[in-house]
């Protein structure tokens, strides 16, 4: 059993390192949070450039694709669960339903509250997702044998867990 991931020490920088933590007696370079999110960026570049001629943006997929897994939730969990404003979920939600994709109902439960649900042209949306999810990723995975990319993503797997666990209170 892998033993948990204690808070990192600094260790002290010179030009001729990299900037590290040590975890555990174990010399860490730091540099893989850029990593992430230069790759987390270019993701979404690329994934909007697959589907802007379907008049979609990577950002408008993640509420799609969120509503098809769970349909009718709240503006305030669909903010929760993909991590930005609220705010910002309602413009969103704006453009998506001037599109025609979402429709938006008071919450039986919560008058002050909507509820979000997909119409039949949002889950029409659902092949040009599950295309472009597959070219992304062979794109981004090109050059990666079979085994390669299981072992990167049982090893991402094993990183988000150990986060996840770190963020619960």
């Amino acid at each position: 059993m892998e033993k948990p991931v204690t808070a990192p020490s600094k260790q002290p920088e010179t030009p001729s390192q990299p900037t590290a933590v040590t975890v555990e007696g174990r010399r860490r370079d730091h540099k893989i949070g850029l990593m992430f999110q230069y790759i987390a960026r270019l993701r979404n570049r690329y994934f909007d450039k697959l589907v802007a001629p379907h008049d979609l943006t990577s950002a408008q997929v993640r509420v799609i694709n969120l509503l098809l897994r769970q349909d009718s939730m709240s503006q305030v969990e669909i903010a929760r669960i993909l991590g930005i404003g609220t705010v910002a979920v309602s413009a969103q939600l704006d453009r998506m339903e001037k599109n025609g994709w979402v429709v938006r109902k008071p919450d039986p439960q919560d008058r002050r509250s909507n509820r979000v649900w997909l119409t039949e042209a949002g889950r029409a949306k659902k092949p040009v997702l599950e295309e472009g999810f597959a070219h992304l990723n062979d794109v981004a995975f090109a050059g990666l044998s079979d085994a390669e990319v299981a072992a990167l993503v049982e090893a991402l797997r094993k990183v988000r867990l150990n986060l996840e666990n770190a963020c619960q209170d």
